[in-house]
């Protein structure tokens, strides 16, 4: 008969470490993988709130997106622009895109829509007839 060692089931142990590891690596390999796009985030725009929250980093690699702010300043591409200089830009990137350009505006909930009209006669003097007004962002605070 064989008798087993008393000390031997002491002696077991589950070695955490190289689970640990892994774990850890896949977190550094996630964090690496995964792009931030943070490009038209003007923290100044607070949007009216939606029940339906809509991604803003797949639609801005189609989209041109063209902030108003309270004040009625036009920000694209974080730089501030006259409804002028605005107007040839859309003109400028319609005449590039090989597909019609999709216009985005993101509007401060507190702008008056005398500020919002310039916007949009001006992406429509450029040469789009269709623009969108962005209702499914986050309400951003500034």
């Amino acid at each position: 008969m064989i008798k087993s060692d008393p000390r031997a089931d002491d002696d077991l142990q589950l070695n955490m470490t190289p689970m640990i590891d892994m774990i850890f690596l896949l977190i550094i390999f996630f964090l690496t993988a995964t792009t931030f796009a943070e490009k038209e985030r003007e923290q100044e725009v607070q949007l009216p709130s939606s029940h339906g929250v809509g991604s803003l980093s797949k639609a801005l690699d189609r989209h041109l997106v063209v902030n108003v702010l309270q004040d009625g300043q036009i920000i694209v591409d974080q730089k501030r622009c006259g409804t002028s200089e605005l107007k040839a830009l859309v003109a400028d990137r319609n005449s590039r895109a090989n597909h019609a350009l999709k216009v985005k505006l993101r509007v401060d909930r507190r702008a008056l829509f005398e500020h919002v009209s310039r916007a949009l006669d001006a992406v429509e003097g450029g040469g789009v007839a269709r623009p969108h007004i962005d209702k499914k962002a986050v309400d951003l605070q500034p």
